[in-house]
């Protein structure tokens, strides 16, 4: 399990350009597009969970194309609190879903989540699941991720940054939604009562890194 407590001590010969960071609008070049930047081919067909320690993992499938190139969907995962914050805001929730291309390129689709409203579309992940830490077991799920895409009418920030737990691998891009999804203060109590500490690694510094903003154009 990993020590959130201690994180300095996770690696100390790192590149540079590290995740997560904060994100505002003061720093993103904003580019327009005539169709949205992310697009879900599939649905997302999730088939197991598994007890990380820290958070639980999803597992499945599902496509999608990022600014026109096919990844392939891993896995998604939870930290408590947002690890990105949104113009200084840290929300208490973040989902993160991890891709894949073909030569092995990382990308992760980063949500936010705020207190609110039930989001009905997220309920079978907002379970109180029994497992212990290196638990498996079978969990089947169907997830239309091109409606919560569609949600984001702000676009989302793009960025090149690293894995947020170790191996902290480098050169993964990130895609960070604008606009928090919400959940009630239940269902985030109910997925987090397996762990007894957050998870969220600290913020990391920007060093001039490009900020992208992307978004559709509006009609």
């Amino acid at each position: 399990m990993l020590d959130y407590q201690n994180q300095k001590k996770w690696n100390s010969e790192l590149d540079p350009w590290q995740s997560p960071i904060k994100l505002d609008l003061k720093m993103a070049e904003q580019v327009k597009l005539a169709a949205q930047p992310l697009q879900a081919e599939t649905s997302y067909q999730f088939t197991s969970i598994e007890h990380r320690g820290n958070n639980l993992q999803f597992n499945g499938s599902g496509r999608i194309r990022l600014l026109g190139r096919s990844f392939i969907f891993k896995q998604l995962h939870f930290h408590f609190p947002a690890e990105h914050y949104l113009n200084e805001h840290q929300f208490p929730c973040e989902w993160h879903f991890v891709h894949q291309d073909a030569i092995g390129h990382l990308a992760v689709i980063a949500f936010t989540v705020k207190i609110g409203d039930e989001m009905l579309s997220l309920n079978p992940f907002y379970q109180a699941f029994n497992l212990a830490e290196g638990q498996k077991t079978n969990f089947f799920a169907e997830l239309d991720l091109a409606t919560m895409l569609a949600g984001q009418k702000e676009g989302f920030y793009n960025y090149l940054g690293s894995l947020t737990t170790p191996p902290l691998t480098r050169g993964v891009e990130w895609w960070v939604a604008t606009t928090p999804l919400s959940a009630t203060s239940e269902q985030l109590e109910r997925l987090a009562q397996l762990f007894s500490s957050a998870n969220a690694r600290d913020c990391q510094p920007l060093l001039k890194r490009p900020i992208k903003l992307y978004a559709a154009q509006k009609h």
